[in-house]
């Protein structure tokens, strides 16, 4: 479920493998119904659990006992468990423990006929999504397994972003060259978030025109639209604010509105990049519906935004070094011009 960056081959560079990844799609995250374990010694909880949570679409399996739980666990993978608190042998606290320990990605939902706010408290604290009390009823069952999988969902998408967003850093961190990482940074945001398009703009020399340096996912049609005016497409990026546009359509601040809705562009999300606090250009998000990006989303667009500053910075540093090297090079006398040269 996570996206990860394979060990760097010998004359494979960190961006190469990443673009790699990101041509294939980057994550692994699929729609296939839930697995669900029920731990109890109750037959008819099992009975129970099996005919509501089937008819909910979800695949069910059984174990009677802890150790019998973890020998399925260890044999294939689930979405979610739910444990009874008072078995033979070991208990669910017990399991509890040892799952969270074994699988930490794994949700757990405790079931008990004997709750009591302590034990509640105890179970969330080693890491159960929820807790319900016997006798429930099928509302009950469902609403808490419906909760406990947007949980996982949640905490596994944090967790494939901010895994994401490491494997990016590595990648543009090994590279000088600014096309190729804002090129790697704008199909990090395309193929993470599954958005239509992405694109870095810079400010000319003028700061009265914005440039594209780099896009992904748009067509050449649109990115030959026209000249973009800093004092005409979504200014408030360029003083420095974050700009979301959800309907391009009904929206002055879009300079081609109807270029975009030609594109299928429907929403733009406009992130100033910055470089030692001042506004060099922005990073756009196109979509292709109307929706809001989330909290995690837009941390990690908010960051790679920064990448991109820096990246700009480095290959300034860098073209400065390379000017002063050659400038260097030029007033050295032959020998040693011929030296340097070798080195």
């Amino acid at each position: 479920l996570l996206l990860s960056c394979p060990l760097r081959k010998k004359g494979i560079s960190n961006v190469e493998v990443f673009n790699d990844m990101m041509n294939k799609g980057g994550t692994t995250m699929g729609t296939t119904k839930a697995r669900i374990l029920v731990i109890d010694d109750e037959a008819i909880v099992h009975e129970s659990c099996n005919r509501i949570l089937t008819e909910e679409g979800y695949s069910i399996d059984s174990a009677y006992t802890g150790q019998e739980g973890f020998s399925k666990i260890e044999e294939g993978s689930y979405d979610l468990v739910i444990t009874d608190l008072k078995m033979p042998g070991i208990s669910g606290m017990e399991a509890l423990k040892k799952i969270k320990d074994d699988n930490p990605d794994i949700g757990i939902i405790m079931v008990t006929g004997y709750s009591t706010a302590e034990t509640a408290v105890e179970a969330m604290k080693l890491g159960a999504f929820d807790y319900l009390p016997k006798p429930f009823t099928p509302d009950e069952l469902i609403t808490v397994v419906t909760k406990a999988l947007e949980k996982k969902k949640v905490l596994l998408e944090t967790k494939h972003l901010e895994s994401a967003y490491q494997d990016a850093t590595k990648a543009i961190s090994s590279s000088l060259n600014l096309n190729e990482v804002l090129d790697l940074i704008v199909k990090s945001v395309v193929n993470l978030l599954g958005v239509k398009g992405c694109g870095v703009n810079l400010l000319d020399d003028t700061r009265k025109r914005l440039e594209t340096r780099v896009a992904c996912g748009l067509s050449d049609n649109y990115l030959a639209k026209g000249p973009i005016e800093a004092d005409k497409s979504i200014t408030e990026a360029i003083e420095g604010k974050t700009v979301f546009i959800k309907d391009v359509s009904g929206d002055n601040r879009v300079q081609y509105p109807g270029e975009a809705q030609n594109e299928g562009i429907v929403s733009i999300l406009s992130i100033p990049i910055k470089a030692k606090d001042q506004v060099i250009g922005v990073l756009r998000v196109y979509t292709g519906e109307a929706c809001d990006f989330t909290s995690r989303e837009m941390d990690l667009i908010n960051k790679l935004a920064e990448q991109a500053g820096i990246a700009v910075i480095n290959a300034k540093l860098y073209q400065g070094i390379k000017e002063d090297l050659e400038s260097l090079k030029k007033e050295l006398p032959p020998h040693l011009k011929d030296r340097l040269t070798e080195k």
